[in-house]
């Protein structure tokens, strides 16, 4: 094992919970109960030296439990700090894992897949010093029942591994998992092809049904040109941006938000109040990275066979999707496609496209929509992650052609509004201190020298702040260099890095904020779908948006938070994303919230929506997503059994009841005629990484 240092069982202690059996120095399995748990390496077992010259961690593994197992590799430094690397194995799969040790840095959220796992998230502080490391750690998270992992060849390794690629056929040819059964599982393309082709036909049908009734109402002919106009035609009580006739406030020809002295409410271009149901990634496919996971697939159909559209990203990707709506459809499968999911998403009660959809659905549809810019502005040298410099001439460049992207989209009426970024990888960090990071730092950032002269304007003199911080600097250049013995400066150096923090992110929020702004009068700012608020900080410059949204993976949202954001920005808030997963079915992940069966995440999805709807600070929740994610993964790892429909574009029946339930019970829900939804479902443990 080229230069490692292998890592037997002996070495580590187990809680009181756990049992470990060895059966060699090299080989040892792990029996976690259900709450989870691990071991921990002994102190003094590995030197410093050893773990500053090695670059990776690396293991063999194998279990066969159910669904994905989430092994969790913990770090920990002399000063406290610890990071701990996330890992998804797939069941009865042989699967080296590799830990590339640098990423100790902490510089990045979402590492690079290796041949074999799923996603890998590193979570914890803001970085571990590889020279001081005193603990290493592994785990599992909690399951609903006992996990059995083996683990052999732990070591430490200079160089990466070479890795297992035992010939697997893991799914088949429709994208589904072999060797797993569940009642709606498509039996062959042959049943695939003709439900697909029968329901486009009873969506036809009801369009042209409903065309000819607006038709009669409307002392129109009805045919053809009616059929295809039948989107167009305002739905009995709403407007034709979706908008409910029942409260109207005052029209501007765009959206815009109002409050009517009880609730926040989206207001459509006509001027009837939306509450927002959307759908996240509405799109013909969740394509799979293939690219290392070659040895776990069918044989699949070439692009010379006419599935050409199924290739993505020059071959790295397949999406099973769009070969079954080739199978079924033939080379017009756009075409087929969107007419059928424009249908459903009326018939299941949707009034929103949400983030990330296709472009080309978008443009045929008739649906209300929101918008993802691209390629937030950074800098060539970030302060962490991608907190940019923010006081460098290259972010006030970047953030004028940022906004230039909204120009051509400002005189569009169906565009509710954008967002600038989604969940800012910086913000993970609870509590993160970003001034002491870049003062840490020998880069001489231009937020650093504002730093220091802001440091200047507020002491004046070197003296006074060496009597505030307690420190002994000879002159504020010296701030330059890295700073050192930051932990025993006095609490006034903590109060000024908090001051600054505040600083940097209001200028990392207004600065582009106010150009698109500038660029696009007309739309809304909808924010940065935020993962969670990791501090009050966050908070700074965000009345810039006209809508403050973030992510909210709970199974209801946190009605007291969104009341105080609201309060404290005078806006609106609104949920980008949230799913629920479930245990019954074909994929091995539930997703980051899950329950036992399609029946209660039905319920969880009719729960979430009408307790969101009562909450009058509350403008909108979009579900996240329209499809499954791929058993063995999208780009970067994840297989979320989250979807509304799945692999073969089969809608969840229970799922898709329940969001019609629900989405029929907002308005009365959100004006108090009738309470809300009340039945939560019972939650299992995750399997989300």
């Amino acid at each position: 094992m080229d230069n490692s240092v292998l890592l037997s069982c002996q070495a580590f202690e187990t809680e009181d919970r756990i049992r470990v059996a060895a059966a060699s120095a090299s080989e040892f399995r792990l029996i976690v109960p259900p709450e989870g748990g691990g071991i921990r390496l002994r102190a003094g077992t590995v030197s410093s030296s050893v773990w500053t010259a090695s670059e990776f961690v690396v293991a063999d593994v194998y279990h066969e439990c159910h669904d994905v197992l989430v092994l969790l590799f913990g770090f920990g430094d002399q000063e406290g700090r610890s990071i701990t690397y996330h890992v998804g194995i797939l069941p009865k799969l042989p699967t080296t894992v590799c830990l590339p040790l640098k990423h100790l840095d902490g510089e990045k959220l979402f590492l690079s897949r290796y041949p074999g796992t799923l996603q890998t998230v590193l979570r914890g502080d803001a970085r571990v010093d590889r020279h001081s490391i005193n603990t290493f750690s592994i785990a599992t998270i909690p399951s609903t029942t006992d996990r059995s992992v083996k683990i052999s060849n732990l070591r430490l390794n200079v160089n990466e591994p070479e890795f297992k690629r035992e010939r697997q056929v893991y799914i088949d040819r429709m994208g589904q998992m072999v060797g797993r059964e569940w009642s709606w599982k498509t039996a062959d393309e042959q049943e695939l092809a003709s439900r697909l082709q029968a329901e486009r036909a009873e969506a036809a049908a009801a369009l042209e049904g409903a065309a000819e009734g607006k038709a009669a109402l409307l002392g129109i002919k009805a045919g053809t040109q009616a059929l295809e106009s039948s989107r167009n035609l305002e739905d009995f009580g709403f407007g034709k941006y979706g908008g409910w006739r029942g409260k109207a406030f005052k029209p501007t020809g765009y959206f815009r938000t109002a409050h009517d002295g009880s609730n926040w409410w989206f207001v459509d271009p006509d001027g009837f109040a939306l509450f927002s149901a959307g759908m996240d990634c509405i799109g013909p496919a969740s394509p799979m990275r293939i690219t290392g996971m070659e040895h776990l697939l069918p044989e699949l159909p070439k692009p010379e066979e006419g599935f050409g559209d199924a290739w993505m990203r020059g071959g790295a990707e397949f999406s099973f999707e769009v070969a079954n709506l080739i199978r079924a459809f033939g080379a017009d499968w756009r075409r087929d496609w969107t007419s059928l999911t424009e249908f459903r998403l009326r018939h299941f009660g949707f009034n929103t496209i949400g983030n990330w959809s296709d472009a080309g659905f978008i443009r045929d549809s008739t649906l209300p929509y929101v918008y993802p810019l691209t390629d937030f502005p950074s800098t060539e040298r970030t302060i962490f992650r991608d907190f940019p410099d923010v006081f460098s001439p290259e972010y006030e460049r970047g953030s004028k052609d940022f906004a230039q992207q909204l120009v051509p989209l400002r005189e569009d009426r169906r565009m509710i509004g954008y967002f600038m970024r989604n969940e800012p990888h910086w913000a993970f960090v609870e509590d993160l201190d970003l001034t002491r990071l870049m003062l840490e730092s020998s880069v001489r950032f231009d937020s650093k020298e504002r730093f220091v002269e802001w440091l200047g304007v507020k002491y004046e003199t070197m003296e006074r702040l060496n009597a505030a911080w307690g420190s002994d600097y000879e002159s504020f250049h010296q701030l330059y260099e890295p700073v050192q013995a930051m932990a025993s400066f006095r609490e006034a150096y903590r109060e000024d890095c908090s001051a600054f923090n505040r600083i940097l992110i209001r200028r990392y929020v207004e600065l582009p904020a106010r150009l698109c702004k500038e660029a696009d009068p007309n739309h809304l700012n909808l924010g940065m779908r935020y993962a969670w608020v990791s501090s009050d900080e966050v908070l700074d410059g965000c009345e810039w948006f006209d809508v403050f949204s973030l992510n909210c993976y709970q199974f209801a949202p946190d009605r007291e938070q969104i009341a105080e954001i609201a309060v404290k920005l005078n806006r609106p808030v609104m949920i980008g994303e949230y799913h629920f997963g479930s245990a019954e079915g074909g994929l091995p992940a539930y997703g980051i919230r899950a329950v036992a069966t399609q029946r209660e995440r039905g319920d969880a999805y009719r729960y979430y929506v009408e307790q969101a709807a009562a909450i009058p600070e509350l403008i909108g929740v979009h579900y996240f997503q329209w499809n499954d994610q791929p058993a063995l993964g999208r780009f970067d790892g994840e297989n979320y059994q989250i979807g509304m429909v799945d692999v073969c574009n089969r809608p969840y029946a229970d799922f898709a009841v329940a969001a019609r339930t629900a989405h029929e019970r907002i308005y009365d829900v959100r004006t108090g005629a009738v309470p809300a939804f009340d039945r939560q479902p019972r939650e299992i443990p995750k399997t989300g990484f």
